[in-house]
């Protein structure tokens, strides 16, 4: 992972000026083969009912240009929707921008990620692709079909950590008066139990 594998940060995701971007990726275009082989299918009915008996038929005729022309439409759009999709991490977020005439960008600050998972299907462990989720209370965000999930994992982690443990530095109050607070609440339980 490089800076030469960076893709730029689409203008449609918020990062500040005093924020580091970490990472940028985006789908991988393999995501589009189901898409093929249904367009394929469709289309190559459309070609048979074009050279098939029903070809004579100005129906028959329209089916066919009609299943050729959806055929050809289904991997487009898959390829067009995966091109328009762009992921960004940052030292305080995460965001998954998509959408190809309408715009959708979903930012998860890194303060709230719960937990973090990677996955790699059979493939995706062969060709060294796979998803990356954040889950937070309120969802939070996935980067699928990226190169190298561990590693993106990993510098989700490492943020995620040091923001916990920014956390913990900002605890109020001496390790003395939490003392005397746990004193006190003994006490207290002691004076219940009588």
């Amino acid at each position: 992972m490089t800076d030469d594998d960076a893709t730029p940060v689409p203008e449609a995701v918020p990062v500040a000026d005093d924020e580091s971007v970490l990472w940028t990726g985006s789908p991988r275009l393999s995501a589009a083969a189901p898409a093929a082989v249904v367009g394929l299918l469709v289309a190559g009915i459309g070609l048979a009912v074009a050279v098939g008996p029903a070809a004579t038929d100005a129906l028959g005729l329209g089916v066919a240009a009609l299943s050729v022309l959806v055929g050809a439409s289904i991997p487009a759009l898959s390829v067009l929707s995966l091109v328009n999709t762009r992921y960004v991490l940052t030292d305080r977020a995460a965001s998954v921008k998509r959408g190809v005439v309408g715009r959708r960008v979903v930012r998860a600050r890194l303060s709230m990620v719960e937990n973090t998972a990677s996955a790699q299907s059979a493939t995706g462990a062969l060709f060294g692709y796979g998803t990356v989720t954040l889950e937070t209370a309120g969802g939070g965000v996935s980067f699928r079909r990226v190169d190298d999930p561990q590693a993106v994992r990993r510098l989700v982690d490492e943020r995620t950590r040091g923001e916990r443990e920014d956390e913990g530095a900002s605890i109020p109050g001496t390790l003395d008066s939490w003392r005397a607070v746990r004193a006190e609440v003994r006490l207290l339980r002691t004076a219940l139990e009588r």
